[in-house]
């Protein structure tokens, strides 16, 4: 039976109710049962009266006294204590629907997030984050010591940023991973970037199988609002990384950067920021709060960048000074990059308008519902 239709039973009798009726048709008093069993009166009373457990001891005891085994004691003492726990979590969790209220646990369903069943939405959140309460939840999420952008006009919503978080990492439990290795990664760079030249709807699994051999998990899950988040770098152990993408921007120039922006982020930062969610505007300049966390962006997006199109050949490219779409095309075979890198590239160096050469650009088309 699957958990929507299994039947939870919101009381049932304490154990001793049992045993009273045992007493009842024996004609038992409860102190002829401590006699047969050498158990306390007080122990029998506490127990009849629902005041006291069934304990191993006490069913042994019994199994003798009423020819019952011992197991079938224990069961009604733990299908008692259950509901009881229970009865008592769903007391304590009318007091979270504050905190459920700050997640999005609509747009998480409507995004097909890895949601368990439950008795409620808060056993719902609970489930997903593999927690007890909303105070082991803030203590889980606290101790990842995750970075992400905040600036003078954005803050986003740490909630949706956590329910992003743990959907990437529920969704890398698929992934066999190798160890990491920081040379083997850089080693594979230029095959890495030879999958840009390959349609982008094609580029997931070769890229997912060849990061799992250098110990990196990829994975894509749609962003939340609120968020703002393109991508996400991050240990899962000290040996195994994560790279979370959004597709939040639509082609393919951005999906690449955004990819190699995360990659520079676990070679880079392993020790500085070892868990990295970019997120928020796309210009954040000298708006970001955390001076630290400005550097190192600075230094993601340049090794994005160079890693893509290197600075030799970009300035050899420019000072030719033509840039058709003819023109961009030889480049990026001469570059060994794809040509919608290379606008997105041109475009960001002001070379090209925003609106120009955008046929060449691949759009992403893989089926997730993004933010607007």
């Amino acid at each position: 039976m699957d958990s929507k239709t299994s039947f939870a039973p919101k009381s049932v009798p304490h154990p001793g109710e049992t045993v009273q009726e045992y007493l009842d048709f024996l004609e038992w008093s409860q102190r002829d049962l401590a006699r047969r069993t050498g158990l306390t009166p007080k122990t029998i009373s506490e127990i009849c009266n629902g005041k006291g457990p069934i304990t191993p001891t006490t069913a042994l005891a019994f199994e003798k006294a009423f020819q019952r085994p011992a197991h079938f004691w224990l069961n009604l003492q733990r299908q008692y204590d259950e509901v009881e726990a229970r009865r008592r979590e769903q007391v304590k969790a009318s007091g979270w629907d504050e905190w459920v209220g700050h997640f999005p646990l609509k747009e998480m369903r409507q995004l097909q997030f890895s949601l368990p069943e439950g008795r409620s939405d808060a056993d719902t959140l609970l489930g997903f984050f593999g927690v007890t309460s909303p105070e082991s939840w803030a203590s889980v999420w606290r101790a990842s010591a995750p970075h992400y952008r905040q600036t003078r006009t954005f803050k986003a919503r740490e909630e949706a940023v956590a329910a992003w978080v743990r959907e990437t990492e529920i969704v890398a439990r698929g992934l066999d991973l190798a160890e990491f290795d920081a040379a083997a990664v850089r080693t594979a760079i230029n095959s890495l970037r030879q999958l840009t030249r390959r349609r982008i709807d094609e580029v997931m699994d070769p890229m997912q199988e060849m990061c799992a051999r250098l110990g990196i998990a990829v994975v894509v899950v749609p962003a939340l609002r609120s968020t703002g988040i393109s991508g996400c770098a991050r240990w899962l152990t000290e040996r195994r990384a994560l790279i979370g993408l959004t597709l939040r921007y639509k082609t393919d120039d951005q999906f690449w950067f955004t990819f190699f922006h995360e990659l520079g982020h676990l070679l880079l930062h392993r020790g500085k920021r070892p868990f990295v969610v970019d997120n928020a505007e796309d210009d954040l300049s000298d708006r970001i709060v955390d001076p630290e966390m400005q550097q190192v962006e600075t230094e993601a997006n340049r090794f994005s960048a160079d890693t893509l199109i290197p600075p030799g050949l970009l300035g050899t490219f420019l000072r030719g000074g033509e840039f058709t779409n003819e023109s961009i095309h030889e480049f990026s075979e001469t570059a060994g990059i794809g040509p919608g890198v290379v606008v997105g590239r041109l475009q960001h160096e002001g070379v090209l308008a925003a609106h120009q050469g955008n046929t060449l650009k691949q759009r992403l088309n893989w089926g997730f519902k993004e933010e607007k």
